[in-house]
């Protein structure tokens, strides 16, 4: 849920001045395979470079991060990490965010991080840490003012273990009323519904919206 919030983080400095101290809200629920998983998130900018977030979504997985952004040149930049936690495996995440606008309604953004997935019964498993390296590169596009739609092309590669190499392709529409804003996303290509997955499903539907204070 952390990508979610960096487009966020894109679009408000790439338009208007970001409000601090005032929490964003966002509710999901994605289904695969009959599996329908609820996520809450929320995101607090607490000064125009700092931002917390916080989510935990209904397979108990919670995950806590926070992220250094700002502009260089034209380009919205933003450092960040993050730690989950589930039931059976601790997930720490580092990273780097970047985007601009190529026009007034197109924006291009990427992303790159590090993945460490570790089990909490690590040694009596005698198991290592699964490492992975992610990549994204997407587009959004504003129809108009009530509206956007964006695109992304997702790399996932195995750094350890069986290092095997995931591609995903995310659409998404996203309706702006006034404080409520509400999105569809469907996902090509092998994913986790949630952080705390051990596997990948194939293809999968997310709907939700975001609350705007």
């Amino acid at each position: 849920m952390r990508f979610q919030f960096l487009l966020l983080s894109l679009f408000t400095s790439l338009s208007v001045s970001a409000k601090y101290h005032e929490p964003d809200l966002s509710v999901q629920l994605s289904q695969s395979n009959d599996e329908w998983v609820g996520t809450v998130t929320a995101n607090l900018q607490a000064t125009e470079e700092l931002s917390f977030t916080a989510d935990i979504d209904s397979t108990g997985y919670l995950e806590i991060g926070s992220g250094y952004g700002l502009m260089l040149g034209q380009f919205y930049t933003e450092a960040f990490v993050s730690y989950g936690r589930a039931d059976l495996i601790d997930i720490y995440n580092v990273g780097l965010f970047t985007g601009t606008a190529l026009t007034r309604d197109i924006m291009i953004f990427a992303n790159t991080s590090h993945e460490w997935r570790e089990s909490v019964f690590l040694d009596l498993l005698n198991t290592k840490t699964n490492r992975e390296w992610k990549n994204t590169l997407g587009a959004s596009y504003t129809i108009n003012q009530w509206s956007s739609f964006s695109y992304s092309f997702t790399h996932d590669r195995e750094l350890t273990g069986s290092k095997s190499y995931y591609n995903s392709q995310d659409i998404t529409l996203t309706l702006k009323p006034k404080w409520v804003e509400p999105y569809v996303k469907y996902t090509f290509g092998e994913s986790r519904i949630s952080p705390s997955d051990r596997t990948r499903t194939e293809n999968s539907y997310e709907v939700g919206f975001n609350l705007r204070f």
